[in-house]
């Protein structure tokens, strides 16, 4: 029992460095809202920071997923590649079961995308949004380079292109 003593308070090293990133996410997400105080201004740059944070934490867990569906996948590929060139032409059972596993295919897929759907939706949440709210509260604090007018329109520039990129 005296050898447990040695692995208590030992946290062993993460060594997925996107795994890695998310851990500090959320340790920068937490410091962040522990560094809020009556201070509107400094409230919203909190709230901007952690929003941006948790959108990069949640593409983090998509890439995860994404890496894993393809480890999965690909074994999965290669058994039904197998199972169709060793397939017998009258064999029913075997047909039903490869249709199947394509109709599972099809819905996995479309789920998927779904999960993309929220970064995707330029209406709905633009990252070019909150960056630029950020600049625009750390720019309050100095001189104002650019008008709101020509701002407005390089963001609205930015919007389309992002769009187009999506398409």
């Amino acid at each position: 029992m005296s050898n447990l003593d040695t692995f208590e308070g030992s946290t062993p090293e993460i060594l997925d460095p996107l795994y890695r990133h998310q851990k500090e996410g959320v340790s920068r997400m937490r410091t962040s809202l522990l560094a809020c105080s009556d201070d509107p201004i400094t409230t919203k740059r909190a709230i901007q920071n952690i929003t941006t944070m948790r959108v990069y934490h949640q593409i983090a867990r998509i890439i995860k997923y994404l890496e894993l569906m393809d480890k999965l996948e690909d074994k999965l590929y290669k058994a039904l590649e197998h199972t169709i060139d060793n397939a017998k032409e009258d064999s029913m059972s075997t047909w039903m079961m490869l249709l199947n596993a394509q109709e599972r295919l099809q819905k996995t897929m479309i789920e998927s995308h779904k999960l993309l759907q929220p970064y995707l939706d330029i209406q709905e949440f633009s990252i070019v949004e909150l960056t630029s709210n950020n600049e625009e509260v750390n720019s309050t604090n100095s001189n104002i380079l650019i008008g709101a007018e020509s701002r407005e329109k390089i963001r609205t520039r930015a919007q389309e292109v992002l769009a187009q990129l999506v398409v």
